[in-house]
């Protein structure tokens, strides 16, 4: 005769096994959730730290390309077009300024990647902090390679003189009170600094901390 209980037992087997598995299912999930948000978490430090050391360099890199302190061997491989040795020596600082910007070419690469990689984590709106700096580059460029081009305005008015005033305030920040507005460049600069530490700073403090 068949045991009246043996269906009851193997159903109710069946559902105990269900709900291990679905118990197992949510904790795997639970557990995934758990590692999915430390492992974006670790990527919002890492890159908040190397958005960090990104502006304390650039703090150096700007120092080094705006430098008054210019010397001969940074402009002896200058074109034979520009002139006559006294002419060269002239255009000679604002050539060497666009020899620094060229050979610190890698770290703006690398700040082009780091404001990738901060957008992705932190959101768009950190883009237009980004552009503060690579603006600020782009001045200078643009102000050295005008007065390697003209050093002294060919007509001295007012406007003139006082458009070539920017140009080496862009360049050089000793040239500030001379130009209308200030150091531009290097406002731009200190609001970009100051913008990544707020944004950054907090994120690894807070992690400091918490470790602690």
């Amino acid at each position: 005769m068949t045991d009246p209980w043996t269906f009851g037992w193997s159903q109710l087997l069946t559902i105990v096994g269900f709900i291990i598995t679905i118990c197992i299912a949510v904790g795997g999930f639970r557990t995934f959730g758990r590692w999915k948000k430390e492992k974006i978490e670790e990527k919002r430090i890492d890159t908040a730290i190397d958005a960090l050391a990104l502006v304390y360099e650039a703090k150096f890199v700007f120092e080094h390309i705006r430098s008054e302190m210019s010397f001969p061997y940074e402009w002896k491989d200058m074109p034979d077009h520009f002139g006559s040795m006294d002419q060269r020596n002239t255009r000679g600082p604002f050539y060497a300024v666009l020899k620094r910007i060229d050979a610190c070419k890698d770290f703006f690469e690398r700040a082009w990647k780091t404001q990738v990689r901060c957008m992705a984590l932190f959101g768009n709106d950190i883009e237009q902090t980004f552009l503060l700096m690579h603006r600020a580059r782009r001045e200078i460029e643009v102000s050295a390679e005008m007065l390697l081009r003209d050093p002294y305005p060919t007509h001295q008015s007012q406007d003139n003189l006082e458009t070539w005033d920017r140009f080496r305030a862009d360049i050089w920040p000793a040239y500030k009170d001379k130009a209308k507005g200030g150091d531009q460049v290097g406002q731009k600069l200190s609001e970009f600094i100051t913008k990544i530490e707020n944004i950054c700073r907090p994120i690894v403090d807070h992690e400091y901390k918490k470790r602690r």
